[in-house]
């Protein structure tokens, strides 16, 4: 049998079951399952071998070298992340918008051929309330050459207008400033029908239009409207039975804070001491009775040893010089006065200011008043006892201490006037002073002016004369209550006690004159406009302005 038959034979039945069953198809299975297991148990072995023995990393890069790969990549540092932040930003889309633009051309005249005549007014004010008109005028002349040689071709005219007013002097036209005076004096009508206008009132205003005259070219020092016409009325009666000279004068009220006096107040308010105008001096003075010094003394002694040093340096120019010289003149009588005198204190004591023109005239004309002489201010329905105290400026009226101006306007200062109307009327009695100046004595002052008044007829019975009280005396009161230690004659008072006045100079160093004012506690030494030294007074207008 060859081996095709062989392949081929059909085993018999019931031949050999042994041999068949060796020789069945399920034997190839079974071996394939056991192959794939022990494979699978190799390679779990294997690995958990390699795995172990920690040469899993050789290995591999082992096998890749067998299969070709390319050499191993060693592991980089972890970088940092970064991250990229996308911000939108919005971008404006222009757009084009073509615009018709009209643009105008300037048609320039044409030029002269010929000499063109010019006349232009410009009308203006000045801080003082002056209108000003100016014109301009041209007229045809010669040549330059000519032209520029002669004065007249080319000059300024300036003319001021300025219209002086007349005095009221009826009994309307008074009352129409203040409808109280008719039923306040008792004999209004007597005084007014003996009335006649003071050469005073003409007098004032023919100094404020020389002074005009004399500033035109200078504007900024023009009058204001509000100093030119500063006066109403200036009447001089002599009552037909008493004999009693009055000056009655109708007018403003500007505010005066000059004088200092360290026998009654040694102490000074620096606030107002150190202003610009500010004087220790008023018209009105007296020997000094203690030897407590001036508070303003030492100021002014310091003030003429820095003239003299500079003064006695080489090499100033002329003008320098001189402005020194001036100065030591000023100050070395100044500072003499004040080591020997005293003065009222304007925010203690009521006076008025007289101008500097009105005074030293009673030889000229029997109503002129003087320093000392006695006054009563009205207002409203007031009548307050004061004296003429300083002298202000010849060209101005209208001035009282701070003291009586606190009284009508509370709000009054040394830079705030009380009254800014026409509505202040001045009783001025000419030749009453006292015949020796000294301390004010306030109950002495009321009296005289009660007297007065009483000699041209009296105050209606709905009225009555204010009576002021005594700051200085008050304050020297509380000071001494606070102390409780009263001074001895052998020790000098202290500011603030209230010891009487002796009366001559060696009295006690505060005297306390029996004085009586009202309003708040002053605080001497506030300054004002109106000097002390009478030259100065004439051309230095006060503060308020």
């Amino acid at each position: 049998m060859n081996d095709k038959q062989e392949f081929f034979k059909v085993p018999k039945r019931g031949g050999d079951k042994r041999s068949s069953r060796k020789r069945g198809g399920g034997s190839f299975f079974t071996h394939f399952l056991w192959m794939v297991f022990l494979g699978v148990v190799f390679l779990v072995v294997t690995l958990a071998l390699i795995k172990v023995s920690g040469t899993g990393p050789a290995l591999k890069r082992s096998l890749i070298a067998i299969l070709g790969g390319g050499p191993p990549v060693l592991a980089k540092e972890k970088e940092p992340l970064i991250v990229e932040k996308v911000v939108e930003v919005p971008v404006e889309k222009v757009v084009e918008k073509v615009v018709e633009k009209i643009v105008e051309v300037e048609v320039k005249p044409p030029m002269p051929s010929g000499y063109v005549a010019w006349q232009k007014t410009d009308v203006a004010e000045l801080w003082s309330e002056i209108p000003v008109k100016t014109e301009v005028v041209t007229t045809q002349g010669d040549t330059a050459v000519k032209e520029r040689v002669r004065e007249e071709s080319y000059q300024i005219e300036m003319k001021v207008n300025l219209t002086v007013p007349k005095p009221n002097q009826s009994s309307a036209e008074l009352a129409a400033i203040n409808s109280h005076l008719p039923t306040m004096l008792k004999d209004f009508e007597t005084l007014i029908s003996a009335a006649e206008v003071s050469p005073f009132f003409h007098y004032l205003y023919q100094l404020k239009t020389e002074r005009t005259q004399q500033n035109v070219t200078r504007i900024a020092e023009l009058l204001s409207r509000h100093n030119l016409y500063d006066l109403e009325t200036a009447l001089q009666i002599k009552h037909p039975k008493s004999g009693r000279k009055l000056l009655l004068v109708q007018g403003e009220m500007d505010v005066v804070s000059d004088g200092s006096d360290g026998d009654r107040w040694p102490e000074l308010d620096d606030y107002i001491s150190m202003s610009q105008h500010y004087q220790p001096f008023t018209s009105y003075g007296w020997a000094k009775r203690s030897t407590v010094p001036n508070p303003l003394l030492a100021r002014w002694e310091e003030k003429l040893k820095e003239y003299e040093k500079e003064f006695a340096q080489p090499g100033l120019s002329i003008e320098r010089n001189r402005f020194l010289r001036q100065q030591i003149d000023q100050y070395k009588p100044q500072v003499a006065d004040l080591k020997s005198r005293s003065y009222l204190i304007a925010e203690a004591d009521p006076f008025i200011v007289i101008p500097l023109s009105f005074l030293g005239r009673t030889e000229e004309n029997e109503f002129g008043p003087s320093i000392g002489d006695y006054a009563v201010v009205v207002y409203g329905d007031k009548l307050y006892p004061a004296i003429a105290g300083d002298a202000g400026p010849s060209w101005k009226f209208g001035e009282a201490s701070l003291r009586i101006a606190r009284q009508l306007n509370e709000k009054a200062s040394p830079y705030n006037r009380p009254v800014s109307d026409l509505a202040i009327t001045y009783l001025i009695f000419p030749g009453s002073a006292e015949p020796t100046k000294g301390p004010p004595d306030l109950v002495k002052w009321h009296q005289k002016c009660s007297s007065l008044l009483d000699e041209i007829g009296g105050i209606g019975e709905a009225y009555s004369l204010h009576q002021w009280e005594d700051f200085i005396a008050k304050k020297k009161a509380e000071e001494a209550a606070k102390t409780d230690a009263p001074a001895t004659p052998d020790t000098p008072a202290a500011p603030g006690s209230a010891a009487p006045e002796a009366g001559d100079s060696k009295a006690d160093p505060n005297p306390a004159p029996a004085e009586a004012e009202a309003g708040a506690t002053p605080k001497p030494g506030e300054s004002a406009g109106s000097k002390g030294n009478l030259e100065e007074a004439a051309e230095e207008p006060a503060p308020g302005n």
